[in-house]
């Protein structure tokens, strides 16, 4: 799957999204979230994707990184619930109002249940090799 030239809203598993790429450095969890934070935003600043809205939910509450809004790139915490439990009902509720949207998580029982309502969903690692070479 490739990055869409419609405008889309991606909802980012952030914890899944951080943790496929994780182990590939000998880096923090912290680091590589600051990362892919600020890669999501240069990404959102290119025209060729500045008409897509990322919304990165991650687990658990509120921690410190960075600023929540940045560009087209909105971070929430799940705080009570589950990143995937906020990925589900946001997804339904865009689906139900036609609003384009992609489910960016590598739970495959949640991508299941998404595509039971219609919504397309991605894989992490297939999510960020869709930018183009020399982007990233």
């Amino acid at each position: 799957m490739y990055t869409s030239t419609k405008p889309t809203i991606y909802l980012i598993d952030g914890l899944n999204l951080v943790r496929s790429f994780l182990y590939e450095f000998t880096r923090s969890e912290e680091e590589v979230t600051a990362d892919f934070l600020d890669f999501l935003e240069d990404m959102s600043c290119d025209e060729r994707y500045s008409m897509h809205t990322y919304e990165v939910i991650f687990d658990g509450t509120f921690r410190p990184v960075g600023p929540l809004y940045r560009a087209g790139v909105h971070i929430s915490f799940a705080e009570e619930n589950s990143a995937d439990q906020i990925i589900y009902e946001r997804a339904s509720y865009l689906a139900q109002t036609n609003q384009r949207v992609i489910a960016v998580t590598d739970d495959r029982a949640l991508q299941e249940d998404l595509k039971a309502l219609g919504v397309k969903t991605q894989f992490c690692r297939k999510f960020y090799n869709s930018f183009k070479p020399g982007e990233k």
